[in-house]
């Protein structure tokens, strides 16, 4: 490639941490499998041909099981002014794949928990699900505000940024790539175990035609990486030989 970014019609993408949290549990769950899901995504928009379609991340999973809510309506109906239960049932709804109906259960957690941390968070990824991706900004934002150490909900932002900045494969965005970078870098130092950032870096680094900066971020994701989603890894290495070649 002597030194050339990766040309847009090869496939590639980073993952997207899609995780709910489970206020009182371990929650990553919603906001981790996003993660996964992110990385496959920027990877597919950079080297796929154009497509209609846009990769589906994995499903959401969590070292912890979310607690099981047969009916989540009925549960958030019996517990109208719990914030707990409306987020409950948030997580339910999102762990089925409806989505609206988890904005709805979210939106209702924070109206009666302003300062609900997680509900902020789960809320990002549904507006990221919905391809709303100003507002998935605008919940992250605010539950960073809230807890700034979360290194999960950094790096969503940061992908996110990522994203946004490669919407025109052929004309990435200089502005938002540095701001991706600066958000994903913040998500490293927050939580050192974290392999995703490191991949979407890597992706951003050769957007800007780093192509140094791109090899060793790529090289740090696939050491420390130990997700499920093989694809991850694969287009990792493709990003590799294509930056080495």
């Amino acid at each position: 490639m002597n030194g050339e970014q990766l040309d847009s019609e090869q496939p590639a993408e980073p993952p997207v941490l899609t995780e709910t949290k489970n206020q009182g549990l371990p929650w990553r769950t919603l906001i981790g499998v996003l993660a996964v899901g992110i990385t496959a995504l920027l990877a597919y928009q950079y080297f796929q041909d154009q497509s209609n379609s846009r990769p589906i991340p994995p499903a959401p999973v969590s070292p912890v099981a979310p607690p099981q809510v047969n009916d989540p309506a009925a549960t958030a109906q019996a517990n109208p002014d719990s914030a707990q239960a409306q987020f409950e049932a948030g997580n339910a709804y999102a762990a089925a794949g409806q989505w609206p109906q988890a904005q709805a259960a979210y939106q209702r957690a924070i109206e009666l928990d302003p300062k609900f941390q997680g509900a902020y968070a789960n809320l990002g990824v549904v507006y990221y699900q919905l391809a709303q991706l100003d507002l998935a900004a605008s919940q992250y934002q605010k539950a960073l505000e809230l807890d700034p150490t979360d290194g999960d909900v950094a790096y969503n932002l940061g992908a996110l940024y990522l994203q946004q900045a490669l919407l025109n494969p052929n004309s990435p965005n200089p502005e938002l790539l540095q701001q991706a970078i600066d958000q994903l870098q913040q998500a490293r130092d927050l939580d050192p175990k974290l392999a995703e950032p490191y991949f979407s870096l890597g992706v951003a680094y050769n957007a800007l035609n780093q192509k140094q900066e791109a090899i060793e971020a790529f090289e740090t994701f696939l050491a420390r990486y130990s997700g499920q989603d093989s694809r991850a890894s694969q287009e990792a290495q493709r990003y590799l030989d294509a930056l080495r070649n």
